[in-house]
């Protein structure tokens, strides 16, 4: 919906929106494009900027309250580059105002919207139109890893390696590991020893934030991507093992935290979670018999 038309409008000058909600931020201050808030997001973050891809979600009414379209009713985010006309004026316009975790009211204008011929037969031609929005990130447009050279690859993980450790430090634990992931694939492949450490840093790093998360499949991964680098990195087979244990392969879970204690005998950490594999292996086996004797009782 939102980048299927370019609105065609009349240059006459149009009434400004009459008791909408909110405040007047249209760029020209003309009266068509008002925000009202709904929820308040993170300004620690800032807002994002022209060409970053943010990801939302929207449900779109008209004035009179019926739903033309909700990005909620389909699978996944909707995503875009904002500011650079692939949505309609009032979204590159008001969501470039927005905060990570900020919801919202934008009312549009026809002008902000569809324009005069409208997008028929859900939207009438002229229609101002009402978007509820939930902004839940963005990624800053950057370099691809082609167009850099070596320095540049490091430079840029090293960036955005120190910005997911803030959003760690915040408790955005999402955020944090998309960044590490994505630091981690500039340095990808990569022979020299700086890079070689600043990827097993990021994939140690993604994998702590995947167990805040509890995505156990994830940690699993990026621990062992880290191992791919160092085997006998000790931090890496303890977050393995650890998502290894909450997933239920506690055979395999074991197998790492064996090999974390015996690296580091004196890690405490890694002892605990032996100790507590056990514990839930045990508790496990005696949940399958209860099981097995309703079965054939």
């Amino acid at each position: 919906w939102l980048h299927q038309l370019t609105p065609h409008t009349s240059s006459m000058a149009l009434a400004p929106l009459e008791d909408a909600p909110g405040v007047d931020i249209s760029h020209d201050q003309d009266g068509g494009l008002f925000k009202e808030l709904v929820t308040e997001g993170d300004a620690s973050s800032g807002s994002p900027p022209v060409g970053s891809k943010v990801k939302v979600h929207y449900v779109g009414t008209l004035l009179d309250g019926s739903k033309f379209d909700s990005s909620r009713d389909r699978p996944g985010f909707f995503e875009f580059k904002v500011g650079v006309g692939q949505v309609i004026k009032g979204w590159d316009q008001g969501i470039c105002t927005m905060k990570k975790g900020e919801v919202c009211t934008l009312t549009c204008r026809h002008d902000y919207a569809y324009g005069e011929s409208g997008h028929p037969p859900k939207i009438p031609a002229g229609a101002t139109l009402k978007f509820e929005v939930e902004l839940f990130g963005w990624k800053e447009e950057r370099k691809q890893k082609w167009e850099l050279d070596e320095a540049g690859k490091q430079a840029t993980a090293a960036e955005l390696k120190e910005k997911g450790t803030a959003a760690l430090k915040a408790g955005s634990n999402d955020e944090a590991y998309e960044l590490y992931v994505d630091a981690a694939s500039y340095v990808e492949g990569e022979s020299a020893e700086p890079a070689r450490a600043l990827l097993l840093s990021c994939q140690l790093n993604a994998a702590a934030a995947a167990l805040k998360l509890k995505e156990w499949a994830l940690a699993e991964a990026a621990a062992g991507k880290a191992l791919a680098v160092e085997p006998a990195s000790v931090k890496a087979l303890y977050r393995r093992g650890t998502a290894r244990m909450h997933g239920g392969d506690f055979a395999a879970a074991k197998a790492d935290l064996r090999a974390a204690a015996t690296a580091d005998p004196k890690d405490r950490a890694v002892r605990d979670a032996f100790a507590e594999c056990g514990r839930r292996e045990a508790e496990a086996k005696k949940a399958e018999k209860a099981v097995a004797a309703r079965m054939f009782s």
